[in-house]
């Protein structure tokens, strides 16, 4: 039984980048700076949040221009996946995800490094990167071969 829910946004991203075909495709290839605009009733929840290194974003999508269930990766000759095997834009909720490096905070303002957002894009939730929790060393990176990520990799590097 499918619920619908209301999420708040609760600030937004500053990046260079304005054209969904020049941003980064993932934040671990990109070297991009932003800064996250928290808005200010949500400034509170910031305390101690400079003691982390790095912080992952969860984000609205929000200029995908469909949903899709199925999408044919561009680092895979055209082969169709369905879309909760890929991380690309056009899913259901058009949910963003990144793990970023945080580089500074002042007041309700962070600057971080590896954008791989459109500028505008709205924040839905900022979560502390803890090693411990979020790495998984023996994870299975599915169907995308070495080659495949150093697709992605020189992509998003000539951007």
């Amino acid at each position: 039984m499918s619920e619908t829910f209301t999420l708040e946004q609760i600030g937004v991203i500053h990046s260079p980048y304005t054209d969904p075909m020049q941003t980064p495709l993932q934040s671990v290839f990109s070297k991009g700076r932003g800064t996250i605009e928290l808005f200010a009733e949500f400034a509170e929840g910031l305390d101690q949040i400079g003691s982390f290194s790095h912080l992952i974003l969860i984000t609205r999508l929000h200029k995908a221009p469909s949903e899709m269930l199925v999408e044919t990766p561009m680092v895979d000759g055209g082969m169709p996946h369905g879309i909760f095997a890929t991380r690309h834009m056009c899913r259901p909720n058009r949910i963003g995800f990144s793990i970023v490096k945080l580089l500074s905070v002042a007041d309700n303002s962070l600057v971080i490094e590896g954008v791989d957002l459109l500028d505008g894009t709205p924040v839905l939730d900022i979560k502390p990167y803890i090693p411990a929790f979020d790495a998984v060393l023996d994870a299975s990176s599915g169907w995308l071969s070495s080659q495949h990520l150093d697709n992605i990799r020189k992509k998003s590097q000539s951007l």
